[in-house]
Parts: structure tokens; C-alpha cells; sequence
């Protein structure tokens, strides 16, 4: 009786000691940190507007990061940091549809600071005229300019320093 429960702590402490290695880095050790994220485009736009933008992108770019793995902290490489800004809108109206093109850029640094790259998206939404809400469209726009960034973005944050 005593080999038998002698077994089962042990597996049950492999098991414990494996699930520990397995599981994700604490938020603090993360490979991947967004250091901020804003509308910096030119043109007349509120606080209030810029915030929400900021807020949208850094939500998108977390959502990238986290479904490429991006994440979590490559070998051999230290940490990685981002910094995202709007840097252009372009808004077009005729009588059928309205059009909004957004641009974005990201600089990838390492965890000294240095630049490593600068990686870029543009995304155009469009709607018919009638009922057009150009706040909704801006934030569609910002979201699909992000997604457009998923397949350059990882690649660029894992590149090693020289």
C-alpha cells in the first residue's frame, strides 16, 4: 500500500513539476511589451478621438501578437518592445459611398531601445453614404490596418540584434 502511494506522489508531483514548466510566462516576462499606441496623423481631430484611436490599436495589436505567439519570449532573444502610431487618414465622400483609408506604423525596438524595424499597415473600409458613421468606419479601418501587420510583425520582432 505504501509503494502504491508512494507512485501516485510521484506522478502527481512529475505531473505538477511539467504543468509549471509549461505554463505561460507572468505578464512581467513577457517577450513582447506595447509600449504605446496613438494617433499622431495629421488633420483636427478631439483628445477624446485620438484616445479611442490609441485604445483600438493597442487592443488590435494585442490581439495579433497573442494569435501569432508573438508573445511569448523567443530564445536567445531579449525582450521586445512597440510602439504604434497613426500617422495618416484619408477621407473620401461621393454620393454613393464614404471611404476611410488608415495608415499605421510601428517601430520594433530592443530591450535597450535600439531600433530594430519599422513595420507599416494601411486599410481602407467603405460604406454606403446613406447612414455612414465615420467614428465606426475610423475604427474598422484602424482594426483591419493592424491585421494587415500580421504577417510582417513577428517575423520583424524575432529578427536578432548585430
Amino acid at each position: 500500500m505504501r509503494a502504491l502511494m508512494l507512485i501516485v506522489a510521484i506522478s502527481l508531483g512529475a505531473a505538477a513539476a511539467s504543468a509549471a514548466e509549461a505554463a505561460p510566462h507572468p505578464r512581467s516576462d513577457r517577450g513582447v511589451s506595447i509600449a504605446s499606441a496613438s494617433d499622431d496623423s495629421p488633420g483636427v481631430l478631439d483628445a477624446h478621438a485620438r484616445k479611442r484611436h490609441g485604445e483600438i490599436v493597442r487592443r488590435a495589436l494585442h490581439d495579433v501578437l497573442q494569435r501569432s505567439g508573438a508573445e511569448v519570449r523567443y530564445a536567445g532573444i531579449g525582450a521586445r518592445q512597440i510602439d504604434a502610431a497613426v500617422v495618416g487618414w484619408r477621407v473620401t465622400q461621393n454620393a454613393t459611398q464614404v471611404s476611410v483609408s488608415a495608415e499605421l506604423r510601428v517601430v520594433v525596438c530592443d530591450e535597450h531601445g535600439k531600433m530594430l524595424a519599422i513595420v507599416t499597415g494601411r486599410a481602407s473600409v467603405s460604406s454606403p453614404a446613406r447612414g455612414a458613421r465615420l467614428a465606426e468606419l475610423r475604427e474598422e479601418a484602424l482594426a483591419e490596418a493592424v491585421g494587415a501587420m500580421r504577417r510582417t510583425l513577428p517575423s520583424q520582432l524575432a529578427r536578432a540584434t548585430s
